[in-house]
């Protein structure tokens, strides 16, 4: 997932294919940085909030990425 302001700069810098593919681990947790580098740049996500979404045969996690990173 990604937060309004994520989306605006993942649509402007051409990486909603990049980020639809991503696989992160569990291991990330909230306030992580993921540097994504595309087209000879890097773009820093963070990450703003874990969410998990249980069901009653299967659960799986959210993960949601805000840019830009805030408080580094």
């Amino acid at each position: 997932m990604l937060t309004g302001s994520a989306r605006i700069h993942a649509g402007k810098a051409g990486l909603d294919g990049a980020l639809q593919t991503l696989s992160l681990s569990a291991e990330c947790q909230t306030g992580d940085v993921i540097s994504l580098s595309a087209s000879g740049a890097s773009h820093d996500f963070s990450v703003a909030r874990r969410r998990w979404i249980v069901e009653t045969d299967a659960s799986r996690l959210e993960i949601t990425l805000d840019y830009p990173v805030r408080g580094r």
